[in-house]
């Protein structure tokens, strides 16, 4: 019985650590980043949907291209053309707020989560996905990793990027 006992609480607390982020792998802090896997983690469970788990090779992933768009590109926001190893490996959000002071990471999450009101439960297709898209990849099924990098642009601005694995918004299949 004490072995037993001594088992559950190694599990218990092991289970405790797969949740709290230490490292980033990006510019995030990590308070912020367990905040936003946090409220997705939320929003996925409420349609049955597995966690994701944080990847810090993914935010240092997100973290080169928030960084690209904030100095690169006159801080403005596009999506990469091809994410990841293969080409469409990763989904990719992005998140564009006039003050780093006043959005905080978490809004990003926020503000994806807010196309949820335009979204019907039914396949992704062309007319659907432009205005559910950051919300259908927050939710995809079969996504099980995300990463997020921060960067602030010269004006103060703040730009998020996200990055997930597997990628979602497949044409023809349901998210969740």
């Amino acid at each position: 019985m004490y072995k037993l006992l001594i088992i559950f609480i190694f599990l218990a607390q092991q289970v405790t650590a797969q949740h709290t982020i230490t490292s980033t792998g990006s510019s995030i802090k990590p308070k912020d980043a367990q905040l936003i896997l946090a409220h997705h983690n939320s929003i996925r469970n409420d349609k049955g949907v597995n966690d994701l788990t944080w990847s810090t090779s993914l935010a240092a992933y997100a973290q080169k291209w928030a960084n690209y768009l904030a100095q690169q590109n006159n801080c403005s926001i596009k999506h990469r053309e091809h994410s990841g190893q293969n080409g469409m490996d990763y989904g990719e959000n992005i998140f564009w707020g006039s003050s780093a002071t006043d959005y905080p990471p978490v809004e990003a999450s926020y503000s994806w989560y807010a196309e949820k009101q335009f979204y019907k439960y039914r396949k992704i297709n062309a007319a659907n996905w432009f205005k559910t898209g950051h919300y259908t990849q927050m939710m995809w099924k079969d996504t099980r990793e995300m990463g997020v990098g921060v960067a602030v642009c010269p004006n103060g601005a703040v730009i998020v990027v996200a990055n997930y694995y597997p990628a979602g918004n497949v044409i023809g299949k349901f998210p969740y």
